[in-house]
Order: structure tokens, then sequence, then C-alpha cells
């Protein structure tokens, strides 16, 4: 069984399992899904059963990797999406994304994590994310919100979207569907 924990006492993060999924072989990956269907648990061992698909007509290459816990429960998944045409220059926009979401919100409150290259990404101008809260709610026993982050070059061409739900911690002095804390 391997396990995604990322170091001893830790929940997996979208990080890990990111990394854990590996890379497109042959392929640049232009979109990623990184979804826990649970919150994440410290020092759960994590298996993974992996499925990849080739499209021969359409050249794209899609991988989904799917972690069961250790009594079967499937607890998060990865899925990747690239072609095979297409050079493999992604990371640095993921790269930004990931830091900013995690600059901002912390790896360990990430619960997805939606990814699509719109953009060029290989020259070296600098990039530089914003964030935008789309909506508030509550959700497996927690609060969230959605909120969507473009990484842009300085000169405004965006190369790179995602969309990202994240655990926030409940205020006491607010009311979550109609009922007072």
């Amino acid at each position: 069984m391997k396990s995604v924990v990322p170091e001893t006492g830790s929940a997996p993060t979208f990080l890990s399992l990111g990394a854990a999924a590996g890379r497109l072989d042959g392929a640049g990956a232009d979109e990623a899904d990184i979804v826990f269907f649970l919150p994440p648990r410290a020092d759960e061992p994590l298996r993974g059963r992996t499925r990849t698909v080739r499209d021969a007509e359409t050249h794209r290459v899609d991988r989904t990797v799917e972690y069961f816990d250790t009594v079967g429960r499937r607890v998060a998944e990865v899925f990747l999406s690239g072609c095979e045409d297409a050079p493999a220059t992604s990371e640095r926009a993921v790269g930004e994304l990931a830091r900013c979401v995690v600059d901002r919100f912390g790896a360990e409150n990430v619960r997805r994590f939606r990814v699509r290259i719109t953009g060029p990404t290989a020259g070296a101008e600098p990039a530089k994310c914003t964030v935008g809260v789309l909506q508030h709610y509550r959700t497996d026993h927690e609060s969230v919100q959605d909120v969507a982050v473009v990484c842009a070059t300085d000169s405004g061409a965006v190369i790179a979207r995602a969309w990202v739900t994240v655990a926030v911690p409940a205020r006491p002095d607010a009311a979550v569907e109609g009922v007072s804390a």
C-alpha cells in the first residue's frame, strides 16, 4: 500500500496527491483536477488505482488515479489530461497557481484543485496570479469557499486558470444555513 502522506503526522494534500499521480508519459498536461471526497486525515495510508486512456484519433492521454483508505472508501481522485503533440511546458503555470493557493490558503485546506492551461507557458516573462472568491457554503461538515485563480503574464496574457475549493475556519459569529452558531 503506497502512502501519499507527505510526512508523519500530516494529512495528504493536493500537492502530495498530484506529485504521486506523476506526469503524463509523452504528453503535455493541459488539464488537471485533484479532488478530496472526504476531508483528508493524518497518517491515513492510501492505496492508489491508476487508469490511463489513450485516444489514437485525438492524440489525447487521460489518466485517473483513485485513492482509497484502508476500509476501501474512495478518499480522493486525480485526473490529468493532455495532448501527445503538446510540449510539456505547463509545469510553470501550474506551479504558479499552486504557489498562490498554498500561500493564501495553505495546502492542508485545499479540497479541490482544478487547472486548465489556456495559453503558451514557455516564455520567460514573469507571471502573477489573482484570486477571486466565487461562493461560500457548507459541505462534509466543514465551511468551504470556491475561488477562481487566474495566472497571467505581466503583459496581461492569461496562461492558466484554476478553480479551487478550500476549507475555511468557521466564524462563531456567522450564521450558517439559517442557524446561528
